[in-house]
């Protein structure tokens, strides 16, 4: 994937010391992802549906310009791909969707992991039981405090980062 060094990799409120600024500063670098504003990125902002369908075309090599909406070109991409059925696209994106379709991409391979040590392991859905043991075989996911999961919870710009950079440092 080719590198974008026009993008400003450097934004006000990501601290070098929190968790997320290097996967912050790997997704931006990479073009997966780029700032909310003047120096803004947004970490603790919610992410759509939308916006992964759009960022695995991009990673994919997909022309995402033009469309009557943004997420678009992402959209129709996604789903002739079998990545997503395109709905709610507009929709926060839940880290169990949000591993899901980064496990639709990978091919769906085996899973490796397990969800034995999440206290919420019970709280996922079953769609998403075989993406979520995977996402943690591969070290993708790792949880939240208080050894959750949080499946259903929104997922944030930062965790998509994270979880982005995990992906591609991965899945070349």
């Amino acid at each position: 994937f080719e590198r974008q060094p026009s993008q400003n990799v450097s934004f006000d409120d990501v601290k070098p010391t929190e968790w997320y600024a290097d996967a912050v500063r790997c997704v931006v670098e990479k073009g997966l992802m780029s700032g909310t504003g003047t120096n803004a990125f947004s970490p603790d902002g919610t992410t759509t549906r939308g916006m992964l369908m759009t960022i695995l075309a991009r990673y994919a090599g997909a022309d995402t310009t033009g469309g009557a909406s943004w997420y678009e070109k992402g959209m129709a991409w996604a789903q002739s791909a079998g990545i997503s059925d395109g709905r709610a696209p507009e929709a926060g994106i839940t880290r169990e969707q949000l591993v899901t379709m980064l496990y639709r991409y990978a091919g769906a391979p085996e899973p490796t992991g397990g969800l034995d040590g999440f206290a919420d392991k019970d709280a996922a859905s079953g769609y998403a039981a075989d993406a979520l043991c995977w996402a943690v075989g591969e070290g993708l996911l790792t949880g939240k405090d208080g050894g959750r999961l949080d499946p259903a919870g929104t997922a944030t710009r930062a965790e998509m980062a994270a979880i982005l950079m995990r992906f591609t440092e991965s899945h070349n």
